[in-house]
């Protein structure tokens, strides 16, 4: 089993009391120096890579990768389904690296924090077994592709469709999240108005597969 991976499962659930995601706020040197930190075992393993060169591209994925586990631990966590999974992928070092290598790719490419808020999200839905792994890299990918601008827009639909003739300046958005299969289209029965005018009333509504997405990330 590849010792970053090993060492990201060990990191899931952790004890520390302070909240983490206040760490990846701080410069580098305060992860390579905090002893508390480096009770997590991914902090040591990215940080003796750092020792040497300090790249930024491990520097993001330590930001990333603290940012991931203090969701993660945000709330009441279910131990005895954590536990499971862990004992799970670490008798089994190919799902090991498919799922926990796969986690870690992501949280290295993400750049913006929120991102890596929602794919813990994400993660602990699948940890939890409320989507399958196919699903889960579905909404990892889904997650990676959408703008983080677009969720407001997102949540804006969920709770009352768009009128997309009314919402001009959106639709941009509008097809980004329809291209991503979150949202559909509806029609509304048309008015002698839109009779005499020919006009064809359409709206956009959450899809199936979106209202699964919000469940997970806004619920």
């Amino acid at each position: 089993m590849d010792k970053l991976t090993e060492d990201f499962s060990k990191s899931l659930v952790n004890n520390i009391k302070e909240p983490l995601m206040d760490y990846s706020e701080l410069g580098i040197d305060a992860f390579i120096n905090d002893g508390v930190l480096k009770e997590l075992p991914i902090v040591s393993s990215i940080t003796s890579v750092l020792k040497i060169g300090k790249n930024i591209y491990d520097r993001n994925l330590l930001k990333q990768t603290l940012t991931f586990i203090n969701e993660f631990n945000n709330g009441e966590i279910n131990e005895k389904l954590v536990n499971e999974y862990i004992e799970k992928i670490r008798k089994d070092e190919k799902k090991c690296e498919e799922e926990l290598g796969r986690v870690l790719t992501i949280l290295n490419n993400n750049i913006d924090r929120e991102k890596s808020i929602l794919l813990s999200k994400i993660f602990k839905s699948y940890v939890y077994s409320k989507i399958s792994w196919n699903e889960f890299c579905e909404f990892s990918e889904i997650l990676n592709r959408l703008f983080i601008q677009d969720l407001m827009l997102l949540k804006k639909v969920r709770i009352e469709n768009v009128d997309i003739l009314k919402n001009r300046d959106d639709n941009f958005r509008i097809e980004r999240l329809y291209s991503l299969g979150l949202i559909g289209i509806a029609f509304k029965p048309p008015t002698y108005r839109d009779l005499k005018e020919g006009t064809i009333n359409t709206c956009r509504t959450v899809s199936s597969l979106g209202e699964k997405f919000c469940n997970i990330i806004f619920d």
